[in-house]
């Protein structure tokens, strides 16, 4: 099981968005990938207090191309250890790799879909069994049982989440990051990013023990 959480650049000419609040498009050749966070485990092995995260960033490998080749070995790697983990779900064999973040269906597996299309479009169904035929753990799609007084299921952001289940979400406006990436303020953005995956592991803590005490009779 992988969850992660990436970022992107925006140049500044094309920070207006024209139908969403997310401004980075990845489809367009101009908005760069930058790396993300990484932590992996295993489906019965409990979340640590102090996690272990993975880095991929795009200062570390000199490339986007070489920063998406890494990534996308980080995504084999782990399709191969879901497989040899042989876990069974409701009685059936998960074979599939499960990942897990918070918007990762809106940003970040289309982004690196897109990217990886950008720099080796031959290779588009490589890309697309890759990342799309993961199963992915939407956080943004999962807690709307925790806000019983809006009917209307509707993503979540990792703000409303955290503040429902008693945490504090310190990431703010992704401007953040262009700054400290225009400004070549790269520790800041891996210590930013790095918070904001242990943020993701401790919503999932905690709506995986929601969702097991309401089965409990």
């Amino acid at each position: 099981m992988l969850f992660f959480d990436l970022e992107a650049y925006a140049p500044p000419d094309d920070r207006t968005a024209s139908r969403s609040s997310l401004i980075v498009n990845p489809a367009r050749p101009g908005h760069v990938l930058l790396g993300g966070a990484f932590y992996s485990k295993r489906f019965a092995d409990p979340i640590p207090e102090a996690p272990r995260i993975d880095g991929l960033w795009l200062w570390h490998f000199g490339s986007e191309a070489a920063l998406l080749g890494a990534i996308q070995r980080r995504f084999e790697e782990e399709w191969e250890r879901q497989r040899a983990e042989n876990a069974r779900i409701l009685g059936k064999p998960a074979v599939d790799l499960v990942v897990c973040g918070a918007g990762i269906t809106k940003f970040d597996l289309p982004a690196l879909y897109c990217r990886s299309l950008l720099h080796d479009a031959a290779r588009s169904a490589d890309w697309f069994e890759l990342f799309f035929k993961a199963r992915p753990i939407d956080l943004a799609h999962e807690a709307s049982f925790l806000f019983p007084e809006e009917p209307v299921l509707y993503p979540k952001t990792t703000r409303e989440m955290a503040g429902r289940l008693g945490l504090r979400e310190r990431k703010g406006s992704s401007k953040g990051v262009w700054e400290s990436y225009e400004r070549g303020d790269h520790g800041a953005i891996e210590q930013r990013t790095a918070e904001e995956l242990r943020l993701v592991l401790e919503l999932y803590a905690r709506l995986q023990q929601r969702v097991a005490g309401a089965a409990r009779p």
